[in-house]
């Protein structure tokens, strides 16, 4: 396959976190598809742990990022001393080029551009910063004393400071162009040239691969705020694709054991309850069933908790009368 050439475009990855080596992944698959005009990691030596980069692809030693929140901070105020073309590609580990035809050079007529946001009302719906093209300059505008970074940083970017940035010049694209750039809330579409989200792995990675990302998650996964979405697409997308059968089946296994180690009072947190729906929704009525009597014993009450109840029982009738 022919790549396309992007001289005025950098691909950068930041990373710190165990998930480093997915990271690596999703850089291999940028560079296959496009030839850069430059690309680097940013991470430490201890998380690199001596790992080869992508061809192409050079590292930047930075101190360990500890937090988000210290993500964030990099991304606002040391970015930019590291970019040394018009425009930065930022990517995370759960997101990557997936069309490469469908490139653009009306996206580089912009000084920021992500996936629409769905959970953000215009003007401020552009956008999603895990799959992002950002101009140097506006880097440059970043380091401003005027901006003090917050987390997370697109919304810094793109909510907070969006109208003092533009009224400097600066330009974020429209959000009909965006949703030809990338996809994170909306389902995954062939036609744009990126993603971001871990919930679209399941289809656009090897089945193999699918299976190697969700057993190398840990019982924690269930408390990320892409879980359901996750839960969903792989329950849906082994239906469709057998072959995905494997990585549901593992991803089923990682929920027993999380929901095993959801004891007393973990069993009552928000997030428990979050996931206790998140389950009946896609039809993991065991492990739902299990965490709902878990929730009964922390409250001391045989009953507790009775509309939940009633909902699973009848989603799991209705599936089991469709034979699903």
């Amino acid at each position: 396959m022919t790549r396309r050439s992007l001289p005025q475009v950098t691909l950068c990855c930041i990373d710190s976190t165990l998930r480093l080596p997915w990271a690596l992944k999703a850089l291999q698959h940028c560079v296959d598809q496009i030839e850069f005009g430059d690309a680097f990691l940013c991470t430490d030596a201890a998380s690199l742990g001596g790992r080869s980069l992508p061809a192409g692809v050079r590292w930047i030693e930075i101190e360990p990022l500890r937090s988000i929140e210290a993500y964030s901070e990099f991304v606002i105020k040391s970015l930019a001393t590291h970019v040394r073309t018009s425009h930065v590609l930022i990517v995370q580990w759960d997101g990557f080029v997936l069309n490469s035809a469908a490139w653009s050079d009306e996206f580089l007529g912009f000084d920021y551009i992500g996936a629409p946001w769905n959970h953000i009302p215009e003007p401020h719906a552009v956008g999603n910063g895990g799959f992002s093209l950002r101009s140097l300059r506006l880097l440059q505008a970043l380091q401003s004393p005027a901006i003090v970074p917050s987390h997370p940083e697109d919304v810094c970017i793109c909510v907070t400071y969006r109208a003092l940035l533009e009224a400097q010049g600066l330009r974020f694209a429209p959000t009909a162009l965006a949703r030809r750039f990338a996809v994170e809330d909306d389902p995954l579409s062939p036609q744009v040239f990126g993603f971001h989200g871990p919930y679209h792995l399941p289809a656009v990675l090897e089945p193999s691969q699918t299976l190697a990302f969700v057993e190398s998650l840990t019982p924690k996964a269930v408390e990320a705020h892409y879980f359901g979405s996750l839960l969903r697409e792989l329950v849906q997308g082994a239906k469709r694709r057998p072959e995905l059968e494997p990585a549901r089946a593992a991803l089923h296994r990682l929920v027993l054991r999380a929901v095993d180690q959801m004891q007393g009072d973990a069993s009552l947190t928000p997030q428990s309850l979050g996931l206790c729906k998140a389950l009946i929704r896609h039809g993991e009525f065991a492990a739902a069933a299990r965490l709902l009597r878990q929730r009964r014993r922390a409250l001391g009450k045989l009953w507790a908790e009775p509309r939940l109840w009633l909902r699973l029982q009848l989603k799991a009738l209705v599936w089991s009368l469709r034979g699903r």
